[in-house]
């Protein structure tokens, strides 16, 4: 069989893993969004910015831990600014941007990360084995060195 194309096996395989993480990814989107208002996008963004920047982050910086480009990114955080829940200013030493954490949007977050942390338990934590939670891992560790993962 040809490298470059997958079997009958592996396909499914693929199909069920991915589809697998889109629905468990889904319904924690969907749990957190209904409880808090914020989007994927609204918690990946403070979520950075609180986790990676302490409350604020270069835009660039931002947009490559996010897998965005800067446009995608752009006009994302002028929606978020319009809802209070960032600020961004320009650097004075050069031409990036910094993106702020507001009050409101640390608030925010504040309010869903037990939304989404019990959530993820809900949905995903609890319906694993220690044994699953070991092979998970493995995987996760064996695979990463072969693709660039964003964190979260």
């Amino acid at each position: 069989m040809n490298k470059n194309e997958l079997n009958e096996e592996e396909m499914r395989l693929w199909h069920m893993w991915k589809g697998s993480f889109q629905s468990i990814f889904g319904r924690v989107i969907k749990e957190m969004s209904e409880h808090t208002g914020l989007s994927e996008g609204d918690y990946g963004v403070l979520d950075r910015l609180v986790l990676l920047g302490d409350g604020s982050l270069r835009q660039q910086e931002l947009a490559e831990s996010m897998g965005w480009d800067k446009s995608r990114l752009s006009h994302h955080l002028t929606r978020m600014e319009k809802r209070g829940l960032v600020k961004r200013k320009p650097l004075d030493t050069d031409r990036g941007v910094q993106v702020i954490i507001a009050t409101v949007g640390k608030s925010a977050l504040d309010d869903a990360r037990p939304i989404v942390s019990k959530a993820i338990r809900k949905h995903f934590l609890d319906q694993l084995t220690d044994q699953d939670i070991e092979s998970i891992t493995k995987l996760a560790e064996r695979t990463k060195t072969s693709c660039k993962v964003p964190p979260p």
